[in-house]
């Protein structure tokens, strides 16, 4: 099959799971032997306007960015030229959109190019847009606010509803689709995301990691990497750890990521009296995440509202670290999978303290349950989420659709 990508991030620049889930497709349906062509929006100014990455063609366009009226218009028009570029005189069997911004000029423009449309919807835009920006108060701030969720969700709906399949990454998301673009659900299907399996894996000496990453080689170790945005619920993690603190001795948490939340919560570090055990690492590259993984005891996701699948976590697993979760989103979903008891009871400051304090407990004093534990995370891993298993899926939806042409 030809196949074309549309999304607004690339797939050279990995840094976070929008570009994660991206690339992992391109390649995979590459290694699969399809024809690939991806069309992104540049991330930045001074880009070429055509790469190539892993031997898929990748083609930029570069909107305005003055203001948002322009950066909207010039996104549309340009991402048809662009779309037109790369499909080249070639007709696509199926084109996947990533992002609604990215698909609206095509899907509108240019929807008789191919027969098979497909929507791959990690979050939906207006709740993206929701969570990662403050209500200013005033009539016209609030006006504006409410005006860009608005068009997000109207833009999205657009385009989902002219595409003949939604792929989603799990039964959460599925949900979120079905009752904010009321679409029929014969056409959403669910595939759950993989990880990197090679990358990804149990250390054989966690201490030697430690050792490598500077880390203290006698101290619990706990770890989360999130984007620093409210919804990650970082601050709710904080006031937990300092619940934690006053019964339990001799842990470390490390907070890698980067964002706007980044120096509220230095502040809170510092108000909270949690500098002795708390580290902001800051931007974790993706090459260097894996130790860290290794490294940890116990991964935390305090996520506070709307994670649509949770790479992280999947992640973490691979490498035989079990994972604290919140009742969030699709992480119940993951890790039930593994052992129900490592799902808070809720996504307040007190559940994330107690679930900590009752892992940091069965870690130190059940050691052999825990390495147990530990295994069969890898083991659910490798059963249930792997790149492999969901472009296969996403081929067989693919194929579904549109028959391969002779």
């Amino acid at each position: 099959m030809n196949v074309l990508m549309l999304a607004e991030v690339s797939s050279e620049f990995v840094i976070g799971g929008a570009e994660r889930v991206l690339r992992e497709q391109l390649v995979g349906l590459f290694k699969r032997g399809h024809g690939i062509q991806a069309v992104v929006r540049s991330p930045q100014e001074d880009l070429p306007s055509q790469i190539v990455v892993d031997g898929i063609s990748e083609s930029r366009y570069h909107p305005i960015r003055g203001n948002a009226v322009a950066f909207v218009l010039s996104s549309i028009v340009r991402s048809i030229r662009a779309f037109d570029r790369g499909r080249a005189g070639r007709i696509p069997d199926a084109v996947l959109i990533h992002q609604a911004l990215a698909g609206l000029g095509p899907i509108l423009l240019r929807k008789r190019c191919t027969s098979n449309w497909v929507y791959v919807c990690l979050s939906l835009a207006h709740e993206e847009y929701v969570t990662r920006h403050v209500l200013h108060q005033g009539y016209l701030a609030r006006g504006l606010y409410f005006l860009h969720s608005h068009l997000r969700r109207l833009v999205e709906r657009l385009v989902i509803r002219r595409c003949h399949t939604i792929v989603v990454l799990s039964e959460f998301m599925k949900d979120r689709v079905l009752t904010f673009h009321n679409v029929p659900e014969e056409r959403i299907q669910v595939i759950p995301a993989g990880v990197d399996h090679e990358r990804f894996h149990p250390s054989n000496d966690r201490l030697e990691v430690r050792s490598t990453l500077g880390l203290p080689l006698d101290k619990t170790i706990l770890f989360t990497v999130r984007n620093l945005v409210p919804r990650m619920g970082l601050e709710t993690l904080l006031h937990a750890i300092a619940e934690v603190k006053g019964s339990v001795k001799d842990f470390l948490v490390l907070i890698g990521g980067q964002g706007p939340l980044g120096p509220i919560l230095e502040e809170l570090i510092v108000k909270l009296d949690l500098t002795d055990v708390v580290r902001l690492v800051g931007f974790i590259p993706e090459d260097n995440l894996p130790q860290y993984f290794q490294a940890a005891d116990l991964v935390l996701m305090p996520t506070h509202e709307l994670e649509g699948f949770g790479l992280v976590t999947v992640e973490a697993l691979a490498c035989g670290t079990p994972v604290l979760g919140t009742p969030v989103g699709a992480i119940p979903e993951v890790l039930s999978l593994l052992d129900s008891s490592l799902i808070a009871n809720d996504r307040n400051s007190p559940a994330l303290a107690e679930g900590m304090k009752r892992l940091i407990r069965r870690i130190r004093e059940h050691p052999d349950s825990w390495a147990t534990l530990s295994r069969h995370a890898r083991t659910v891993v490798e059963q249930h989420f792997t790149w492999v298993n969901h472009n296969a899926q996403l081929e067989t939806v693919l194929r579904e659709v549109v028959p391969m042409r002779a």
